[in-house]
Formats: structure tokens, C-alpha cells, sequence
């Protein structure tokens, strides 16, 4: 699937399997003219121990409501209700998931966040291991 991205900011996708938990969230920003587009090419399953899990991509969060955003050509919501349903997400999903909802990634679930940030993923890599002190600030 490709997600278009047509102006300056910042989007929030999250990745949800057929019972509507998030598996891999993802942040992409934006930067530059008003006019700039990005665009990002991104597998709609992931590889499991049991297989491959099919997935659908939720736009939950636009920093700039000016922004233009598609998933293959079309508005996000049209895209993730086809999509989530054609994953057999049951209809209570199907809707959240076409208005933006999605809830994040739990802990413990085999969750994927993808980010960029490096401090941020060794906090999240120790939070996992039970290692998190929220005095700890790291650059």
C-alpha cells in the first residue's frame, strides 16, 4: 500500500489485525513547503511465528488539518473500512477503525513501534525489560 502525503506535518497510522488490536504504529512527518508531497510504500501483513498476518492501516492522528492524505489513491477511511473488512474484522472495528480509532499497541502482545527516535526506542526497549525509571532522561 502506498500512503500519500500532500503538505507539512505529521500523521500517526496504526497497523490493526482482524480483532482490531494495533500491531505496528507508525509516525510520519513532514517537512518543507506547503507543497511538498511524501510518500511511503508499506506492506499491509506481517511475518509471525504462525505466518503472515494480514493488516489495516487506521489514520488516527493528522497534526495539520490542511494536510492531504491517501492510502492507495483513496481517502483513508474508505480505504480502512474496505480493507478491515475484507480482513474479517467484526463490524463494531470496522467502524472505529474508519472513523480513526484505534487503540495503541499494548505491552507484551508482540507489538511493533516503529519510530526514528532513537532515545525514545531505548526507553520503550527498557520499559519493556521492566527497566524504565522515569527520572532517567537520555539524549
Amino acid at each position: 500500500m502506498e500512503i500519500a502525503i500532500l503538505g507539512e506535518g505529521e500523521v500517526v497510522i496504526r497497523f490493526i489485525d482482524s480483532k482490531g488490536r494495533t500491531l505496528i504504529q507508525e509516525k510520519v512527518g513532514v517537512f518543507g513547503s506547503p507543497t511538498v508531497e511524501a510518500r511511503r510504500t508499506i506492506a499491509l501483513s506481517v511475518e509471525t511465528t504462525g505466518g503472515a498476518v494480514p493488516l489495516s492501516p487506521v489514520l488516527v492522528r493528522q497534526s495539520n488539518p490542511k494536510q492531504h492524505v491517501t492510502f492507495d489513491g483513496e481517502p483513508p477511511s474508505r480505504f480502512t473500512r474496505k480493507r478491515s473488512e475484507a480482513i474479517g474484522c467484526p463490524i463494531d472495528v470496522v467502524n472505529d477503525a474508519e472513523r480513526g480509532c484505534a487503540a495503541p499497541a499494548s505491552q507484551g502482545h508482540g507489538s511493533v513501534l516503529l519510530s526514528d527516535d532513537q532515545a525514545l526506542a531505548r526507553l520503550i526497549q527498557k520499559a519493556a525489560r521492566g527497566k524504565a525509571d522515569p527520572s532517567e532522561s537520555e539524549s
